[in-house]
């Protein structure tokens, strides 16, 4: 004779296994989500382009920090022709000439490596002027007769400039180049001359720039400033904030609602560079995405035009 209840007891296991298939096939379905949410290692591919520009010409190979701010483009993108203020970034004392932001096309500084008179690095700087500025230096220079000499065929000044810190003026000594829309400086106390020579030999010579370096131009393209013009770009071949980094770039860069500000940072692999995700959420708060392309960690902000300024001090 047939045992009682052995019908509901086949129902209860059916039951149970279709539960138990539910919660497998809800436990698949949110894995799968949380695997196709993590970042993936992207790659820059082997063709790929930098736009060189002009003032790459002045970058030699072994420099160590590189900043660049194109001023007219910054002021067109935020409208305002006062986004670096109205006073002077430099006022020459022996030629009575004063130099506004609203004067300058670009700004370019440059570390070098210490020279051997020198325990510190050098810091030279590129300064872009409009036409009529630099003509009227020059001309002031010649109705001053000041004394100056020749390197590398263009004309060199020990000049003066007057610089304002904490409310208080005093005399700075530079020494200042003048090649054709700019001026080469430097107000190093110890290595000014060596600093301008330094970047005077490279832009007249055929030598390798930083921007010929295969990393340095990798670090561009992940930093979104390879195939359209920027606002401002840095590069830092140094340790960043995460351990086993060699170098970072930085692009700030116009879009549609305000600027893009993006970070790449090389680490020896890609695997180093996920491992390190966790902590960019940390040191990068709030980023629009963080990614990896290549060996690089990729980190992006979509900023309102009202940041800019701050976004241009460095990296």
């Amino acid at each position: 004779m047939p045992k009682k209840g052995r019908p509901q007891e086949t129902k209860s296991s059916a039951r149970t296994y279709a539960f138990l298939g539910t919660l497998l096939l809800l436990a698949i379905i949110v894995a799968s989500s949380y695997y196709s949410s993590l970042p993936k290692v992207d790659h820059i591919p082997d063709n790929f382009q930098i736009n060189t520009a002009d003032w790459m010409k002045f970058v030699p190979q072994n420099a160590q920090y590189v900043s660049f701010v194109n001023y007219q483009a910054a002021m067109t993108t935020s409208g305002n022709v006062f986004l670096f203020g109205s006073q002077a970034i430099f006022q020459f004392y022996q030629l009575n000439v004063n130099v506004p932001p609203q004067s300058i096309t670009f700004d370019l500084d440059v570390q070098l490596p210490q020279a051997a008179s020198t325990s510190a690095a050098v810091t030279v700087s590129v300064i872009g002027l409009r036409n009529d500025t630099l003509s009227f230096l020059i001309n002031e220079l010649a109705k001053t007769n000041t004394t100056g000499s020749q390197y590398d065929g263009y004309p060199a000044y020990n000049l003066l400039v007057v610089s304002s810190v904490a409310a208080q003026q005093k005399l700075i000594s530079v020494y200042v180049a003048i090649v054709p829309g700019a001026l080469v400086l430097s107000i190093d106390p110890n290595s000014a001359k060596y600093g301008v020579k330094t970047i005077l030999d490279k832009y007249v010579s055929s030598t390798p720039t930083l921007f010929d370096n295969s990393d340095v131009r990798r670090g561009v393209y992940a930093s979104g400033a390879a195939g359209t013009s920027y606002i401002a770009l840095f590069v830092g071949t140094f340790s960043s904030q995460f351990n086993n980094t060699r170098m970072i770039v930085k692009s700030v860069i116009q879009n549609i609602n305000g600027i893009s500000v993006t970070r790449s940072v090389l680490f020896p692999s890609s695997d180093f560079a996920m491992s390190e995700i966790g902590h960019a959420h940390n040191v990068y708060r709030n980023a629009d995405s963080y990614g990896v392309l290549d060996d690089w960690l990729v980190i992006s902000y979509s900023y309102s035009i009202d940041k800019l300024r701050g976004e241009l001090t460095g990296i």
